[in-house]
């Protein structure tokens, strides 16, 4: 069906594609994992819930770096000084999670929303489908 084409390869595309290096990140203490003074790299599923947490945390359109992507959520417009309904705010959130969480190519669904709302910010749980780890909840605390 499809002409041959001299030194022309076939790649398989159903593997799971590989997105870099990433290496573990404690969010709570703000610094990298370190195992005998040097960084802790991780991958699969280690690897995305470092990835979701950092693209969440990572307000859209703040760092010059990411101006020529769409990394990133915008989530302190819905959780700052606000005067939505939280019907609006959680509806809201659940999209913009979702919307920035299947930019990797590795995350194939995000279901099954969990937010509660505590004294000291937001807690949000989700179901997240990879290609390669199945499907796992995943909590970020803002």
């Amino acid at each position: 069906m499809f002409p041959e084409i001299q030194g022309l390869s076939v790649v398989n595309t159903s593997e799971v594609p590989v997105v870099g290096k990433s290496f573990l990140f404690d969010f709570v203490s703000g610094d990298f994992a370190l195992r005998n003074g040097s960084l802790v790299e991780c991958d699969g599923l280690d690897a995305i819930k470092v990835w979701i947490e950092k693209i969440l945390r990572t307000e859209k359109g703040r760092f010059k770096i990411y101006d020529v992507t769409e990394y990133g959520c915008r989530l302190e417009d819905l959780l700052i000084g606000n005067n939505y309904s939280a019907a609006f705010i959680e509806a809201e959130l659940k999209r913009e999670i979702e919307d920035a969480l299947l930019q990797n190519p590795n995350i194939s669904a995000v279901s099954n929303f969990s937010i509660e709302r505590t004294a000291s910010g937001i807690i949000v749980s989700m179901e997240v489908e990879t290609n390669d780890a199945g499907t796992n909840t995943v909590t970020v605390t803002f």
